[in-house]
């Protein structure tokens, strides 16, 4: 209750008592979250949008890098330069391009309030989370380590040695490494 004189008391109104109770306060903040969470449902990105924007953000991610390899830092500040920004058509690399379409593959996954882009390849069979699209908005998570642009075996045929012959001796020197068999005995009979 204010009091505006000694002699005259004015009662608060039931919304100014409703919004100052405890339970006032958490159905006003419970009201918020649901407003929140159903415009997150309406305005979550379609399945077209987030797969146009994830090539986009993954094209630019190879701009960036066969300019310059960047840290986890640089990634970070280019995935949100990424997320405002469209990729350079006249900076595109084709070879490296045609080796991502070849060897990686984007698969988008719709959740109630916002969607994800996976990159699967052969690095990262489960997939790794390149993109999540949340209040219409693609927001860019890709690291360059994440795309396999080049694809070898890494030993060569299936039927190779790992270390070649020509590089080992046929026969390892013999060292006199003492008889390794005998025992020993600790004699404590000097005490």
């Amino acid at each position: 209750m204010d009091q505006f004189n000694k002699n005259v008391y004015k009662r608060e109104g039931i919304f100014d008592e409703f919004t100052g109770s405890c339970l006032g306060k958490l159905i006003i903040m419970a009201v918020v979250i649901l407003g929140f969470c159903v415009l997150a449902i309406i305005s979550v990105p379609s399945e077209n949008e987030m797969f146009a924007e994830t090539e986009d953000n993954i094209r630019q991610c190879i701009q960036d890098n066969i300019e310059k390899k960047g840290d986890i830092v640089d990634e970070l500040v280019w995935n949100i330069g990424r997320s405002f920004s469209a990729a350079d058509s006249t900076l595109d690399n084709k070879e490296a391009l045609e080796a991502f379409a070849k060897y990686n593959t984007i698969d988008v996954f719709r959740h109630s309030l916002y969607s994800t882009a996976r990159l699967s390849n052969s690095t990262h069979p489960e997939g790794v989370r390149v993109a999540v699209g949340l209040f219409g908005f693609v927001i860019s998570t890709v690291h360059y380590s994440d795309i396999v642009l080049d694809f070898g075996p890494v030993r060569g045929n299936y039927d190779d040695q790992l270390i070649k012959p020509d590089n080992v001796p046929e026969e390892m020197p013999e060292e006199n490494l003492g008889d390794t068999t005998s025992t020993h005995s600790f004699d404590n009979s000097d005490n």
